[in-house]
């Protein structure tokens, strides 16, 4: 008996330096705040006073009837959900907070121009007449808030919406 337990502490012994020896270190976190590309003429994160957690804070609940009332009214654009190439919710997620957090500022557009790049996750803006279009960028936020809710799976994203309230400005949220 003195045998088989001087055999388990030995063994217990060689199992915790050899489980510590292959501990996993803790995922680090990604540093939204200095990683964001900001689009063209739209202030930096530092500006703005942003910080991680602004950036990845959940989507409000309060936008949920928000979106549910835009999708009751009459649509000059039908939102569509897209394949790959995805992006990172998180990343996506990130690019939302920071637009949102611009509120008024115009989020404004001839042709298409990138609003926001994280990662490989791009919410770009475009117009549908190749003409000018502008929204508030938190308009384009709201937006580009229907393909986080309704194409999203596994983690990913990739889809296209009208700006709130604009349906001549067409986010495209997308994989690069």
């Amino acid at each position: 008996m003195v045998g088989f337990t001087k055999s388990a502490i030995t063994l217990t012994a060689v199992l915790s330096v050899f489980g510590s020896a292959v501990a996993v270190p803790a995922p680090k976190e990604v540093d939204y705040a200095s990683l964001i590309q900001t689009g063209p003429g739209l202030p930096t994160i530092a500006e703005l006073g942003l910080t991680n957690a602004d950036l990845t804070k959940p989507m409000p609940a309060e936008l949920d009837p928000v979106l549910a009332a835009r999708d009751a009214l009459e649509k000059r654009y039908n939102p569509q959900c897209w394949g790959e190439p995805k992006c990172n919710i998180n990343d996506a997620r990130a690019c939302f907070n920071y637009l949102n957090n611009l509120g008024g500022t115009a989020c404004s557009v001839t042709g298409r121009v990138q609003m926001c790049k994280m990662g490989g996750c791009a919410w770009d803006a475009r117009t549908l007449n190749n003409g000018f279009a502008s929204s508030s960028c938190s308009n384009a936020a709201l937006g580009g808030a229907w393909i986080l809710n309704n194409c999203n799976g596994g983690g990913r994203t990739a889809g296209s919406n009208a700006a709130f309230g604009n349906g001549n400005l067409v986010v495209d949220i997308i994989g690069r």
